[in-house]
Parts: structure tokens; sequence; C-alpha cells
């Protein structure tokens, strides 16, 4: 069954904008790096329209994005991020560059947003805030969780001082949104997050992971 945040997206952030953000992606092949996503998502419980709405609004899907305080790829993973997900899979051959390679970019991406919704699982909209921690970090975030915004995301995203930050996570929303359909019979057969409470070493090598069962 299809995972609706529609209602959740109209709600916090107006119909009008909903609409406006949805279906702008008309120019790229928007399916290049579903098989990359679905596995990525897969291995670390997050739904893989999760991780594709990411990577369209980090890169637009471009593998050689590179961001302005050094990001990269698909989803523009600083060197701490990545760092983090290399000594976590026991990968000590892993270098920022390999970042560059789709497969590793979505991989470590989703073991971040893992990280992030687990942070926040007890949120009443976990994924605003693992979005809100994606994009600007966590030192800020606890600075918007000052008081109601503990707990209550609409205030959470009232305390929010950077404009930039909600669109990020309006526009995100949206695009998982979206993307759902891409992915929703490999899912189906998943135990996903519940998103209904929203809810070899070189410069060229590719990283790759797999998890035991």
């Amino acid at each position: 069954m299809r995972l609706s945040t529609t209602m959740l997206t109209a709600f916090v952030f107006g119909v009008s904008g909903y609409f406006l953000i949805h279906f702008r992606r008309d120019a790229v092949d928007t399916h290049r790096y579903d098989g990359l996503f679905r596995d990525a998502g897969i291995l670390y419980g997050v739904h893989p329209a999760i991780v594709k709405a990411v990577a369209w609004q980090e890169s637009r899907l471009d593998a050689n994005a590179r961001g302005g305080v050094g990001e990269l790829g698909l989803m523009q993973l600083t060197d701490m991020a990545s760092f983090e997900w290399a000594d976590a899979e026991g990968i000590p051959t892993f270098q920022p560059e390999h970042l560059i390679h789709p497969r590793t970019n979505a991989l470590a991406g989703a073991f971040y947003l893992s990280k992030m919704l687990q942070r926040y699982a007890e949120k009443d909209r976990p994924l605003v805030y693992a979005l809100a921690d994606y994009n600007a970090g966590r030192k800020v975030v606890l600075e918007w969780m000052a008081d109601e915004g503990a707990t209550n995301s609409v205030v959470f995203l009232r305390q929010m001082d950077y404009p930039g930050s909600r669109q990020y996570i309006r526009s995100v929303i949206g695009y998982f949104e979206g993307f759902q359909d891409d992915f929703e019979l490999v899912w189906a057969n998943e135990v996903p997050v519940n998103f209904n409470t929203l809810q070899s070493s070189g410069s060229t090598q590719e990283i790759s992971t797999s998890r035991p069962e």
C-alpha cells in the first residue's frame, strides 16, 4: 500500500507549495539510480523514495556534484558523515573521493539518513527533524527544539531561523511523495521505518558493502 504524505505536506507547508514542488523533474532521467536507492534503502531500513528525494534535492541526481564546503556526490555528503559510515561498516580503505561513485554515495547517504531517523524516532514527525539535521546539523537543530519544539514539529519548524532549511524540508517531503510509486512493489515486501508517524583502495575504487543476515 502506498505511504501517503500528501496531507502532511499540505498541512505543514500549504497546498500551493506542495504542488509547486511536486513535479519539477522533467529534464532528468529520474530512474537512473533507482536500483542503488532501492538497495541502500533496504539495507539501512529507510524508504528508498526518501533516499532518492534527498539525492534529488541535493544534486538533481548529479553523481559528480560538488558543494561549496566540500560536499560530494548524489547526496552531497561531508567527509565527517562519510567516514562515520565507513567506520561503522569496517572499510579502512575508504577515502572521501570515493563518494563520487553513485553506489558508495547512496550507501553512505542512506546510512546517515537512517541514523537521523533513529535519533528522532520518538518525535511526532521524525522525518521533519531528521531532514533538518541532515541539512543544517545537530547544533542548530537542538536550538530549534527549544521548549515545545522538542516534541511538536509545527513549533519546531516555526522556530527555525534558517528559512532555507524550512524550504529544504518542504521540498524533500514533496519529492518523497512523488517518488513513492517508483519503489512501491519493492518496499511492500520489506519492513520499513514507520513513516506513517512522520511523517580495494584508490580514488577510482567503488566501495560496496553488505550486511549479514
